[in-house]
């Protein structure tokens, strides 16, 4: 399978043999990396036309990839983007569960 990649602004995720990326343009730290079955995103509101990404490890198997929640355990990156692109995120996100039998939450 060949590599799936989103790029949008100064975010790039890439996922290849089952292992998500996480760039960001401009950071100072470097790449977020894990398995792709272990990846959680937990998104929220955070001020008018902004949405926080949360990235961190699921706590449990069963978890949703990505949900609009509040982020619990350990968060290893945070990306604010404008809440207007947040569909474009849960649409990669929706395809990333497909590929990992996981779930999307609503």
């Amino acid at each position: 399978m060949e590599p799936v990649v989103f790029e949008h602004g100064i975010v790039h995720l890439r996922v290849d043999r089952g292992v998500f990326e996480l760039f960001r343009r401009g950071n100072t730290i470097g790449p977020y990396r894990a398995p792709l079955d272990w990846v959680k995103v937990r998104t929220e509101a955070r001020r008018r036309d902004v949405t926080r990404l949360y990235f961190g490890y699921v706590d449990q198997a069963d978890e949703p990839i990505y949900a609009s929640s509040t982020p619990s355990g350990p968060v290893f990156a945070t990306v604010d983007i404008p809440t207007a692109d947040e569909p474009l995120y849960r649409a990669h996100f929706t395809r990333l569960a497909r590929l990992s039998d996981r779930l999307v939450s609503k």
